[in-house]
């Protein structure tokens, strides 16, 4: 089922994979050794669509992160163990990349527990030296190019820009364009009037730079609709829009390039106060004369969220503005939701509890009776879903049968998978509703009959058991509020390594306008620090190949405890299998917690089975 801003998944078609290599090497063979093909838009998206996306074009992989390369011909001829390309990919893409890639052709170099994919992709080109490499600046952080232009002083690389719209075209992908407006959003839902932000903002520029002149640009599309309260749907499972913004004196501009260029933009003017909104529709030469209207000393960015080539069309206007790349203004007061905002997040998650609730109550009565598919799981919840109001999927619908349910990004539900008896089933999904927030939730169950003594297998409640104890932990007690996303990751993921476990992915990340919202994170690697007001998601997980696995994904809103903690607001109320968690494992405050849990879920109707406590 295709929610109102869903779009339809199969307008792409047939992609010929070996066309797209040979139309690399006629592009760019005789260019460059190497091409980095990145799975980012301009706007460094997330979830661009496969026709955008030059990574999938040159291997066929279908997730959401992961880069790759391409080493030309006559490279490879002098380095015969090489094969065509190189993909990276995270511990959540493991068993789906080597699924999805012909490995003749294509390496799937699998990174250890939450790596970052360029520091993968920099280590498989420093074991050459002297190359030519073809990045698309576009699609390429500030930040990023900055650490590839260091290794390409130590090792001697050059670095060239491939444009983008050539390498789409050598890949035969057709690329991406848009027709849908940008609206506004209440204020009520936000209690972010768009005066109110820009002034604040404003306020931050004047403070670091001391003086007027200041302008400030984004790349980010989340950026653009908290600066705007409004969002556009552009993108799948992204409630944003295309649109670059610089704001600068009274003005904010919205500019349009020829992805979105005929979009609609039916802004609240009320919301905008005193400040000017202008629109420009794909004209760079009429951008330049707006800005340069404007006595502009300092340029404000984020370099992790803005892409390398928008800055140097700055440069041209102003080529004496000191730049400040380091400014995180937006991403950390974004991170810190308003009480508007949080009211509504609430909302859409009670929304999807219910929504999800009645989906897994259907399934685990359903799969006992009948072939009960992936695709019968994902259609049901959708449907579900459009009962509570969502206007679009957050992300694609994760529906996992028996083994199927340890892929961690499980993307190609089918319609010829059942969940049979005995088996482990898994569903991550989530929904975007009028408010526009989105929300992330994951929860399994025990394929069983009611008419037989069936007991799920001792590895299958272990692992249950297990996970529900990780995910649980952060609630149950308040959490000094000086750790850092890493050691809250700890907290959680020791719980799993008790058990002789670990999982290959983060355990959190932050939730809002984005599925993935950066300024908080609960990883391995994170040295983000937990923010008040922050929303994150909890979900460890234990996956055992070709066996089955277990996620369990709760979300929490950061409630400042005192001076020194963050209690963790839990907002999903999704109940548990109670036929896969082993009591004997469970400690009094776990068990306690749990029954306050599920009696909560009892009340709203989102239970699962009967809770035994």
């Amino acid at each position: 089922m295709i929610l109102k801003y869903d779009f339809d998944a199969g307008k792409l078609g047939s992609h010929d994979f070996k066309r797209a290599l040979e139309g690399l090497e006629r592009e760019f063979g005789a260019r460059f050794d190497a091409l980095v093909l990145t799975s980012k838009d301009p706007f460094l998206s997330e979830y661009v669509p496969l026709e955008n996306n030059p990574r999938y074009g040159a291997t066929h992989f279908t997730g959401s992160v992961g880069d790759a390369i391409y080493f030309s011909e006559s490279f490879r001829k002098i380095h015969p163990e090489l094969k065509p390309v190189a993909l990276f990919v995270d511990g959540r893409y493991h068993l789906q990349a080597d699924q999805e890639t012909d490995s003749n052709s294509v390496h799937v170099v699998k990174l250890d527990v939450e790596p970052n994919i360029e520091s993968g992709v920099r280590a498989k080109l420093s074991e050459f030296s002297g190359l030519k490499i073809g990045f698309d600046f576009e699609r390429t952080s500030i930040a990023s190019l900055a650490r590839f232009e260091e290794l390409a002083q130590q090792k001697g690389f050059s670095l060239y820009h491939a444009d983008g719209t050539s390498v789409l075209h050598a890949l035969s992908l057709p690329g991406w364009v848009v027709n849908r407006p940008i609206f506004s959003l209440k204020s009520e839902y936000t209690g972010r009037p768009v005066q109110k932000t820009l002034t604040a903002l404003e306020h931050a520029m004047h403070e670091r730079s001391k003086t007027t002149g200041n302008l400030h640009v984004t790349a980010a599309t989340d950026d653009a609709a908290f600066l705007l309260n409004a969002r556009g749907y552009h993108l799948p499972s992204t409630s944003s829009f295309l649109a670059y913004t610089f704001f600068v004196a009274n003005e904010f501009i919205v500019f349009l390039p020829a992805s979105s260029k005929s979009c609609e933009v039916q802004i609240d003017r009320d919301q905008l106060g005193s400040y000017q909104l202008t629109v420009i529709r794909d004209d760079q030469n009429e951008l330049k004369k707006r800005l340069a209207l404007h006595g502009v000393s300092n340029v404000f960015f984020n370099g992790g969220m803005m892409n390398g080539l928008l800055p140097s069309l700055l440069k041209d206007v102003f080529p004496q503005a000191h730049v400040h790349q380091d400014f995180t203004w937006v991403l950390k007061t974004r991170t810190q939701k308003t009480p508007e905002e949080m009211k509504s997040i609430r909302e859409a998650f009670l929304r999807s509890s219910r929504a999800i609730a009645r989906t897994l109550r259907y399934g685990k009565s359903e799969s006992a009776k009948r072939d009960f598919s992936e695709i019968d799981l994902k259609e049901y919840l959708a449907a579900e879903f459009k009962k509570e109001g969502a206007v679009a999927h957050s992300f694609s619908t994760i529906s996992g049968a028996g083994a199927h349910s340890a892929i961690v990004h499980y993307s190609k539900p089918s319609s010829a998978s059942f969940f049979k008896i005995g088996d482990l089933a898994l569903l991550d999904c989530g929904a975007y509703y009028e408010e526009g927030f989105c929300t992330d939730t994951t929860r399994g169950f025990f394929v069983t009959n009611p008419n037989t003594s069936l007991s799920p297998a001792s590895w299958q409640t272990e692992i249950y058991t297990a996970t529900l104890k990780s995910a649980i932990q952060v609630f149950i007690h308040p959490v000094d509020s000086h750790l850092t996303g890493k050691e809250v990751d700890a907290i959680i993921r020791d719980q799993v390594k008790a058990f002789g476990y670990d999982y290959m992915h983060g355990t959190g990340h932050g939730i809002g306008i984005h599925v993935h919202e950066e300024g908080i994170r609960l990883s391995t690697l994170s040295t983000y620090p937990q923010s008040a007001y922050a929303c994150v998601s909890v979900e460890p997980g234990i996956y055992l190949k070709d066996k089955g696995g277990v996620r369990v994904e709760n979300v929490a809103l950061l409630q400042p405890e005192g001076s020194t903690h963050y209690r963790y607001e839990n907002v999903v109320f999704v109940g548990y299998d109670w036929d896969l968690i082993d009591l004997t494992k469970l400690t009094p405050d776990e068990k306690d917690y749990l029954k306050s849990y599920e009696k909560k879920c009892q009340e709203l109707g989102t239970h699962l089975t009967s809770c035994p406590l």
